[in-house]
């Protein structure tokens, strides 16, 4: 096994898809004269009463790395810092910013190490899908509370846990063959490729699954309560016929 976080580190430094894909001047203008519109999980909007909830508007952009989010949050008028351990990713909210004249804080580091903000720094944190990349989540989750003010809104989304129980190259690739239970959960890449059961692609990394206590008490235990969730599904894979594959939670800081 090689050092995991860094493996996935230069896969989102090497790789092209609908996540580093920065968004164009047209799609921003659209994006200023609307309601803001932004994605914390595939398939479903995060709704504008999440926003309209926070105290103020100096938000954190966890692992949202890429010219998308960032961008859109500053041209809604938000004090925006994005912070992802990918250079590139940065560096593409960095030319977006450059382009239409806004002012986006970039700094890159590891969700599994200290964040590098003082105490009650932030009104929101916004963490679209991505701790699906890291084995432990601890950190993570004592970390944003940390940071976050007092009376400060964790918006996270996040995989929900079953469907790592099915081989994702059936899932995605081989419709033909039929759909068998294969893994139990809590998923961790690293187990199966030791054991000689798969080869980990450099394409897609390593990933892991999380249990919903894992997930949800996570935030709980470090002094943040739920207030809001929803599920939402990706419908370009076979799984979307049996229920919903994503979740996203909406906490505040007691």
């Amino acid at each position: 096994m090689k050092d995991y976080i860094k493996l996935n580190e230069d896969r989102w430094n090497h790789v092209n898809n609908d996540y580093t894909e920065p968004l164009t001047h047209e799609e921003l203008e659209e994006a200023k004269n609307n309601p803001i519109s932004v994605a914390l999980t595939v398939g479903k909007k995060v709704p504008i009463e999440w926003f309209e909830k926070a105290n103020g508007k100096k938000i954190l952009g966890l692992a949202c790395g890429g010219g998308q989010q960032g961008p859109v949050f500053a041209v809604k008028g938000y004090d925006v810092t994005i912070m992802d351990f990918s250079a590139s990713q940065l560096q593409r909210d960095g030319m977006v910013a450059e382009r239409e004249g806004l002012k986006i804080n970039t700094v890159q580091a590891d969700m599994t190490k200290p964040f590098p903000f003082a105490d009650e720094t932030f009104d929101i944190i916004f963490n679209p899908v991505s701790n699906v990349y890291m084995e432990d989540l601890e950190n993570m989750y004592q970390e944003a509370s940390r940071v976050l003010k007092k009376g400060g809104l964790l918006m996270v989304g996040f995989m929900n846990p079953w469907i790592y129980m099915y081989d994702a190259d059936i899932v995605w690739d081989k419709s033909d063959e039929e759909l068998l239970l294969k893994f139990s959960i809590p998923f961790n890449s690293k187990e199966p490729e030791e054991e000689g059961k798969i080869t980990i692609n450099p394409e897609y990394g390593y990933e892991f699954s999380h249990t919903l206590e894992t997930q949800i008490r996570g935030q709980l235990k470090n002094g943040l309560a739920m207030i809001d969730f929803y599920e939402s599904c990706d419908k370009r894979h076979r799984l979307s016929r049996y229920g919903n594959d994503y979740i996203a939670t909406l906490c505040i800081k007691l």
